[in-house]
């Protein structure tokens, strides 16, 4: 086949970024019918309380809060929504009447049932403003909530307070524990005992269950952002294969891989990338990446691109010297057929338990037939994980997708593992559930052992040896 240089290389890496990128942005009325679906969804005179404050993830970077997202599409920190039920009980003395009332007390009145707290940007200073008190900042706004609605976020804590000590009903809110009975309470742990201790009578329910039942179905804007995340994330497995070869360090894929990610416009990973190769393939989060390969490895390649906020997630699992050994290959068939027969079974109604029980039934018979195991009940000692999970906004999404339903979209991820032999295989497809069946968005992907090995051969890939310099104090 034809090598690529440089240019055509690159050329093949933009998987449509610049001509689709801005028609992607889900527009304000998507989040407008989100907000609205969550107030139909809560119970009767409730209020509901999402707030954007950074979340850890697994590679110690911080994340913008999902469900705070999901129904903005805001990114800014310090940002606070609140939203009332839109059903209403006539019982006097309390419910949604009242709190909205504590709202009425700290300047907040006419919201329809939503408030936006968002930061007011610093005013910028003009020559001759030097010493002059700042004018009146405008109240801020933002596409898709009514004027009246949106309030400055130093608004928010006293809101927040006089919603605690008011509520007489369901407050949805996901707040910060304290994970030791003997050591201190968190700030929210300590605004709840307050409420509670001067006679409130709320209760407190997770917004996140709430939420999760809805983020579950992706609607066609969230669909197509996941496909163009799944696009980019399988633009790096093909250049990753392109470039692989004994010697390089797994930290080296890693930033091939990575590469891709951004100059698509994904500007950071979905999740920490997991380059494990030999020994390494068997450690199921390995995220170190520190190994050098050596001839012979497999290498699991399980990443993904996090695009406009959602995450695509595929595994590949290669040969780093550009062919499978008889040994690779056996274990490697049994996993891709394992992948391949579970996703034919994907369509509505079906249940999960159903191809979870082919995937392990699958696997148990390759195993047995290679002589590893003598009954498929000891399938579990090297099959070490589920074989699914939801993705979105996050990696691991939310919401049940124990039966099957148009508009989910999951991942299909068997994988055996032999730690004494270095060898680890884990195939992972992601595969939207349509009405008739299913769509794997992951499908540019190669994972038949021909397309792997043929890609392999082909090289052109990004040759990272352009950028290295020498190290200090070597001759």
């Amino acid at each position: 086949m034809k090598r690529l240089g440089w240019t055509g290389t690159v050329a093949t890496l933009l998987v449509g970024f610049v001509v689709q990128a801005s028609a992607f942005a889900q527009n304000p009325e998507q989040y407008q019918k989100r907000r609205q679906a969550v107030r139909d969804a809560m119970e009767p005179d409730s209020v509901l309380i999402v707030r954007n404050t950074p979340i850890t993830d697994d590679s110690g970077l911080p994340r913008l809060d999902p469900n705070f997202y999901y129904l903005t599409g805001i990114t800014e920190q310090g940002s606070a929504l609140v939203l009332y039920s839109s059903k209403r009980e006539a019982q006097p003395g309390g419910g949604t009447g009242e709190m909205m009332a504590a709202g009425t007390r700290v300047g907040i009145s006419g919201s329809g049932g939503v408030i936006l707290f968002k930061p007011v940007p610093a005013p910028m200073f003009r020559p001759g403003q030097v010493g002059q008190p700042a004018p009146p900042q405008p109240a801020p706004e933002h596409p898709g909530f009514a004027p009246g609605t949106v309030r400055r976020s130093s608004d928010f804590q006293a809101f927040f307070e006089r919603t605690l000590l008011t509520a007489t009903r369901t407050v949805y809110l996901d707040y910060r524990r304290s994970f030791t009975l003997g050591g201190p309470m968190t700030e929210d742990e300590q605004l709840l005992k307050g409420a509670r201790d001067r006679g409130a009578t709320l209760t407190i329910k997770p917004a996140s269950m709430l939420l999760a039942k809805l983020r579950v179905i992706k609607s066609p804007e969230e669909l197509q952002l996941l496909r163009q995340a799944a696009e980019i994330t399988a633009a790096a497995e093909r250049e990753a294969m392109r470039a692989a070869k004994p010697g390089l360090f797994e930290y080296q894929l890693q930033s091939i891989i990575e590469h891709v990610f951004t100059i698509n416009g994904a500007r950071r990973p979905g999740f920490t990338t997991i380059v494990g190769s030999g020994p390494n393939s068997c450690i199921l989060h390995w995220s170190e990446n520190t190994r050098q390969t050596q001839p012979g490895d497999v290498v699991v390649l399980d990443i993904g691109a996090a695009y406009q906020g959602y995450s695509g997630d595929i595994t590949r699992t290669i040969p780093i010297s550009g062919t499978f050994t008889k040994r690779q290959r056996d274990v490697y068939e049994i996993v891709l057929r394992a992948n391949e027969q579970a996703i034919e079974m994907l369509k509505p109604g079906v249940s999960m338990r159903e191809v979870s029980t082919k995937v392990r039934d699958i696997l148990g018979e390759g195993l047995l037939k290679l002589g590893v195991i003598k009954d498929k009940s000891e399938t579990f000692k090297y099959s070490l994980h589920g074989p699914t999970h939801p993705i979105g906004l996050q990696v691991h999404d939310v919401g049940s997708t124990a039966v099957l339903e148009p508009g989910m979209v999951i991942t299909i991820e068997p994988g055996l593992y032999f730690p004494d032999e270095g060898l680890g295989v884990r195939i992972e497809d992601d595969v939207l559930i349509t009405t008739s069946g299913h769509e794997v968005i992951t499908a540019s992907a190669p994972k038949s052992i021909e397309a792997v090995e043929a890609l392999m051969k082909q090289g052109g890939g990004i040759d990272f040896r352009r950028y290295l310099v020498p190290k200090i104090g070597t001759n």
